[in-house]
């Protein structure tokens, strides 16, 4: 219902105020192309977090406009932002699409029950679902589960985030991510034990590799 609502009243928006680019303000998108390859930084894709073979992001949160983008995304509802995010997550697989099997499954990182219902909607699995259209990956939304409510990450430190994630997710049925590669998708990294968490769950029961898909590291 609040998705609905969030919807609804963008959309009346759009038509009171033409959408401007968050960056440069010229009238036409939210994100223009232009602004997105400035935002774009090269980080390693060789992963050193545990469990995780490879992690891809765009750019980094301190960028103003990635951090606003994501902010209004992600806490407001701003459903327009969903398209030139996943764009830019298509273009960072997109030349190793080839070398995925069948065998593979595109997951989001998920909320817990009550979360996602005081919100309205998972911001991460807007972007797996878009990524899958685009890219004919299955996407598989019920798959990972967020089994336990756990504290907002942002004011801890990096160990205390490992531990509070630990052992929240779990994987609803094992068989259907046994010896598959998982593109698991979220919005931001900061520490990465959020993904890195998610994916030791998703190896416990049977994935063959786990690549992280995000548009920005914290």
């Amino acid at each position: 219902m609040r998705r609905l609502i969030h919807t609804v009243l963008n959309r009346f928006l759009e038509v009171l105020f033409p959408q401007r680019c968050l960056g440069c303000r010229q009238e036409g998108e939210l994100l223009c192309k232009n602004c997105l390859a400035k935002s774009r930084k090269n980080f390693r894709e060789k992963s050193s977090l545990p469990f995780l073979d490879r992690l891809f992001s765009w750019g980094s949160y301190e960028d103003k406009i990635l951090r606003e983008a994501l902010r209004r995304f992600k806490y407001h509802g701003t459903y327009g932002l969903a398209s030139p995010l996943t764009k830019i997550l298509h273009d960072l697989i997109k030349p190793y699409l080839s070398s995925f099997s069948e065998k593979t499954v595109i997951l989001p990182i998920p909320l817990h029950l009550r979360k996602e219902l005081d919100r309205g909607y998972n911001q991460a699995a807007l972007l797996a679902e878009k990524l899958s259209a685009e890219t004919k990956i299955p996407f598989d939304a019920g798959l990972l589960k967020k089994i336990k409510a756990t504290p907002s990450q942002t004011a801890l430190s990096g160990r205390e985030r490992v531990l509070n994630v630990y052992d929240s997710f779990g994987v609803k049925f094992p068989e259907r991510v046994k010896n598959k590669t998982v593109l698991l998708v979220d919005d931001i990294s900061t520490t990465g034990a959020t993904l890195s968490e998610a994916a030791r769950v998703l190896k416990s029961s049977g994935a063959k590799a786990v690549i992280g898909l995000v548009v920005a590291r914290g």
